[in-house]
């Protein structure tokens, strides 16, 4: 063990907490040749209702039915979007992004999946196939297929399907157990200083807390998800970090009381975006953020002022990347004949289409890899311009 690398431990793990854990040593490098653009993934879990976030108010996509079918489930105040689509009054930051040119929405939007139950819908979301209980995630087959040197890492308390298989992705989750002292620390370092590779693993996972701590890490572990997506802003900062996060928001299964729910998920989830743009400061420009959610819910509202499973919702393409304007996709309209098995959103869109975009439009991917390996079963799918 040097003495350099003791003391760059010491020094970035004080006040902190011992709390990075790698999936593979290597998940983090130190020189590297990327493009410098980044992208963050979010997955929203529990199935955002996408006509709840992204209503429908003009008479070109069919607001009067809509206002039929949940008649106590529109909110007051939605931010008018184009194409006779609003935005939640929640989604404040959202709409300002909309506005500057740096925000899309893919509505009708699901993956191949057509049931309704959240842990196979997340499943092949997550494997980017349209079959079950695959081995690996669709981003860690693109880190296989990519350019050599891209990296990732997934922030929270779980490492997400998306991110597993044989290529090397960093994790960090906020912590949950007391600091670790100095002298803890060192003896550690100590410990491992006879094993090259352990000492470069633990020295990395000191280096990523560090990094991702420096906003504070108690509302992070306490799940605050604006802590959650500063830490993984910190991450994607630094020269030779990773170019990829992944991180998720649980609570969107609004089976009763939407309108509260809704509204306060909405909310979190719009303060979490605007802190991700802030702490990325000019790197914003080069960010592509993609929010995802597993299936949407039913047009109908049920008895309880809520929505049930449903199957089309939608997802956003925001940050400044973001090259194009007005909702992407196809738009299925929501009159009677219009439903999926009369009762749910048309999923005129497929998810896969969103990720393959932001793939290629961020780190150069081709048709052939996207279609032929990161997502199998793909071909024919529309790679749009974001």
């Amino acid at each position: 063990m040097t003495k350099r690398n003791l003391n760059i431990s010491r020094r970035i793990l004080l006040g902190r907490g011992l709390s990075a854990a790698l999936l593979s040593a290597s998940g983090v490098a130190s020189a590297r040749t990327v493009s410098g653009n980044k992208m963050v993934v979010i997955i929203l879990r529990g199935a955002m209702d996408g006509l709840g976030a992204v209503p429908v108010i003009g008479r070109e996509a069919g607001a009067e039915p809509l206002a039929r079918f949940r008649p106590d489930l529109i909110a007051p105040g939605a931010a008018p979007l184009s194409e006779g689509f609003a935005l939640h009054p929640s989604l404040k930051n959202v709409a300002r992004l909309v506005r500057k040119g740096q925000g899309r929405v893919m509505h009708a939007a699901a993956g191949p999946y057509r049931e309704r139950s959240h842990f196979l819908a997340q499943d092949l979301l997550e494997s980017g196939t349209d079959k079950f209980m695959s081995r690996d995630g669709w981003l860690n087959r693109a880190l296989q297929y990519g350019p050599s040197a891209l990296q990732a890492v997934a922030v929270g308390s779980s490492t997400p399907h998306i991110v597993k298989g044989p290529a090397s992705v960093a994790s960090w989750s906020p912590p949950v157990l007391p600091e670790a002292s100095d002298d803890t620390v060192a003896r550690l370092l100590e410990l491992y200083g006879s094993d090259p590779l352990l000492e470069t693993a633990l020295s990395q996972s000191i280096q990523l807390s560090g990094t991702a701590m420096m906003g504070g890490g108690s509302k992070a572990a306490r799940g605050d998800f604006s802590a959650i997506t500063e830490a993984a802003a910190r991450l994607l900062l630094p020269a030779g970090g990773p170019d990829i996060a992944v991180l998720s928001l649980s609570g969107w299964d609004t089976h009763a009381s939407q309108p509260n729910l809704l509204g306060r998920q909405l909310t979190k989830l719009d303060e979490a975006l605007l802190t991700l743009e802030k702490t990325l400061g000019a790197h914003w420009q080069n960010t592509l953020v993609t929010v995802v959610t597993e299936f949407g819910r039913t047009v109908r509202q049920n008895g309880t002022k809520g929505t049930d499973h449903g199957t089309g919702s939608a997802a956003f393409a925001l940050g400044g990347a973001v090259q194009g304007r007005g909702l992407i996709g196809d738009w299925p309209g929501v009159s009677e004949r219009q439903l999926f098995e009369n009762r749910d959103l048309y999923p005129a869109n497929d998810i896969r289409s969103l990720f393959m975009a932001a793939l290629s439009q961020q780190f150069g991917y081709s048709r052939a890899d996207l279609s032929n390996s990161v997502f199998p079963q793909s071909a024919g799918l529309p790679i749009m311009r974001l």
